[in-house]
């Protein structure tokens, strides 16, 4: 079974500047149970989104210190093409997950990048 961390990468394409482009497959495990029937990806899934592109531009392990804010405006779907902007106000990234009509989530997080 494929874990959300290896989906994540997997479904990574490519990386200009800090803005990343993530292919949510329809097969993406985040979905399973979330809802039968009617999948969206979780919000926790969609903030490791958000650790992984920080990890990038990072160059290495981090995790969540804190989360200041999190607003998911909209359900991203299976078969989503999404872009993940990453923008750095330390302590804060600011993080916009959206495609090319609208805005699925808003998020401020720091994080520990001492992680291992």
């Amino acid at each position: 079974m494929i874990t959300v961390d290896q989906a994540i990468r997997s479904s990574f394409i490519k990386k200009e500047n800090n803005i990343f482009s993530f292919f949510i497959d329809k097969n993406f495990p985040a979905f399973e149970g979330h809802f039968p029937g009617a999948p969206l990806l979780p919000g926790i899934a969609q903030i490791e989104i958000a650790l992984f592109c920080i990890s990038r531009i990072l160059g290495k392990n981090v995790c969540i210190a804190e989360i200041k804010k999190a607003k998911f405006a909209n359900p991203v779907l299976p078969a989503a093409e999404i872009f993940v902007s990453v923008t750095e106000n330390t302590p804060y990234y600011g993080i916009l997950i959206k495609d090319e009509k609208k805005t699925y989530a808003q998020i401020s997080m720091s994080v520990d990048n001492s992680a291992e």
